[in-house]
């Protein structure tokens, strides 16, 4: 967080400002988007350049968003990818702890040498396996808040920007960087789980995830988005990639909409 939170002194000042002056957003969010360099990716370009009205905008991570239920199940389903977090030091409460030992062992099923302690812990493997999808089959990814088989955890976006045409979801940085991991799954970066949790959020209406920080992204970000998705077909990767618009800084976001830059906090 520290003294240059980019929520406090990027986020919440700049779209205030710009909400302001204008609550209904046409006269900037279209010009905040034309900056996007992948638009013409987008499957939706139109809507990009006409967005329509803005409705109800949720500044400062107050959108809070569901883990897609699909990769739950593939986690579940392939415990030997995942790790534990914290080096392996992290503790749960007890019954959460016995179930994904169960599941996961303690270091894994690799390192047992006696026979019979391999077959009691495959045993439990598939027992903790099939009690998890039993468990996300009955409360489903909305349910999955806290629960032992649930190995990610609701997201929150910076910005979120609706229209009834479009959902604009907006990571805001500034001196911190995305989260190169999630605590149980490596290459699952943080662009990665705010685009999938970003479309189960949509639920089908047309949407567009941005990035504004203070330097540009390096414009092939789709290895890096691709690995984190292996529950998903390759172009089924292609398609939500196609939904991530890519990265502006916020000079440029100021410049295009007629906020001075300098006027944006320096500290908290």
């Amino acid at each position: 967080m520290g003294i240059r939170n980019s929520s406090l002194t990027r986020v919440r000042p700049f779209f205030q400002m710009l909400i302001k002056r204008d609550p209904t957003g046409l006269s900037w969010l279209p010009k905040i988007l034309a900056l996007a360099p992948n638009r013409r990716l987008f499957p939706h370009e139109d809507f990009l350049t006409n967005p329509g009205l803005l409705g109800l905008v949720y500044l400062d991570n107050e959108r809070r968003l569901n883990p897609p239920g699909e990769f739950l199940r593939w986690l579940i389903e392939h415990p030997e990818n995942m790790r534990w977090p914290k080096n392996g030091n992290a503790r749960f409460g007890a019954d959460a702890q016995r179930w994904r030992e169960k599941l996961m062992g303690t270091r894994g099923l690799s390192g047992e040498i006696d026979k019979r302690i391999l077959e009691i812990r495959r045993l439990d493997r598939q027992e903790a396996i099939q009690e998890a999808l039993a468990r996300l089959a009955a409360h489903g990814a909305a349910g999955s808040f806290r629960q032992w088989w649930a190995f990610e955890g609701r997201t929150a976006v910076d910005c979120f920007l609706p229209t009834k045409r479009l959902r604009v979801y907006v990571e805001g940085k500034r001196t911190d960087v995305l989260s190169p991991s999630t605590d149980w799954y490596p290459f699952r970066n943080q662009l990665t789980r705010n685009l999938e949790s970003a479309r189960e959020d949509a639920n089908g209406i047309p949407f567009a995830c941005l990035l504004i920080a203070e330097q540009r992204l390096p414009p092939n970000m789709e290895a890096i988005i691709d690995s984190g998705l292996p529950h998903l077909r390759q172009r089924e990767r292609q398609d939500l990639f196609h939904h991530f618009l890519g990265s502006i800084t916020w000079r440029e976001a100021a410049e295009a909409t007629g906020i001075a830059y300098n006027d944006l906090p320096d500290t908290v």
